[in-house]
């Protein structure tokens, strides 16, 4: 399958608990070793499920945020990741064994350790990952997604894809924008690995909860440049 089903078992559940607790999320805040939290206020009128939006900065993204949340919403986030870096897991053909291989044990190790999932880009593939969205939402899971597509290079925010819009107005559930600072200079996009913090501002993150967003029924561009705007002014 496309995507997977096996991550939210009981099994699967139980492990990815205790070793986010236990080893991912501890080593996160060790290279993210000064992280300002702010707009947890937000959550508390929300029992969720809902749409986490943010900019996306860095391969610690997910785990900073999930860190950041209280335990009742960090251990229900199923977090998107771009299909098309699974190139070799999903088109074979177009690879080597060995980049099969490698491709495949990280998508899995993925789909495991963050309940994560493939979405596309692209429109192809895109009507499968919204249902599947659809299933993580009607158990409870909220969806952590980063409409930008890809990793800033400089720090700055891209523009968001319309398909945060289609996602939103589909689901029919509120919005929470956050806006990330300062992971980027933990673990860069040109980096093979992150920064342990030694500098004084080596490992000094911001996370920013916004207010929910209701986004309705309008055009999906239109959804997509008001969630934009709502993480711009964090």
């Amino acid at each position: 399958a496309n995507v997977p089903a096996w991550n939210r078992g009981a099994t699967a559940r139980t492990l990815r608990r205790l070793t986010l607790a236990s080893v991912l999320l501890p080593l996160t805040k060790a290279f993210t070793r000064k992280t300002d939290i702010s707009g947890l206020e937000n959550l508390a009128s929300l029992r969720g499920p809902v749409i986490f939006a943010a900019n996306h900065q860095s391969y610690l993204d997910a785990p900073v945020i999930m860190g950041s949340l209280p335990a009742c919403w960090r251990y229900r986030i199923a977090p998107a990741m771009w299909r098309e870096y699974f190139d070799a897991m999903f088109h074979p053909e177009r690879h080597s064994p060995r980049e099969r291989w490698a491709n495949g044990v990280l998508y899995r190790l993925l789909a495991l350790l963050f309940n994560a999932f493939p979405i596309p880009q692209t429109e192809t593939g895109t009507l499968e990952s919204v249902r599947y969205m659809g299933e993580l939402v009607e158990e409870g899971w909220s969806i952590l997604i980063f409409p930008e597509g890809e990793r800033t290079l400089t720090g700055a925010m891209g523009h968001f894809y319309p398909g945060v819009g289609m996602v939103a107005s589909r689901l029919g559930i509120p919005v929470v924008p956050i806006r990330l600072s300062g992971v980027d200079r933990v673990w860069h996009r040109n980096s093979k690995w992150p920064r342990f913090p030694f500098g004084r501002k080596t490992g000094s993150v911001e996370v920013r909860f916004g207010a929910p967003i209701y986004p309705g029924t309008g055009a999906y561009s239109a959804i997509a440049a008001q969630v934009e705007e709502a993480v711009r002014r964090l």
